[in-house]
């Protein structure tokens, strides 16, 4: 019987990649980060299959930016 061919490794971000989104929603206004969030919201909402971990890493990542408290100047 065919399998289908495992990709999550592949699809996964690296600890480099993650920390290079950290770094750029951390720069990023809260609005554009909202946006950002709810764009990678609805690409996990809208397929037919479960989201792929980038995916789910990208928006985990959205959304621990946005819980974070704001930074007093």
């Amino acid at each position: 019987m065919a399998r289908r061919p495992n990709n999550a490794a592949t699809e996964q971000l690296s600890a480099a990649e993650l920390e290079e989104l950290r770094q750029r929603l951390a720069a990023m206004p809260r609005h554009e980060v909202e946006i950002f969030y709810k764009a990678i919201h609805n690409a996990c909402r809208y397929t037919f299959r479960l989201p792929s971990p980038r995916l789910i890493q990208e928006l985990v990542r959205a959304w621990k930016e946005l819980r974070r408290p704001p930074i007093l100047r």
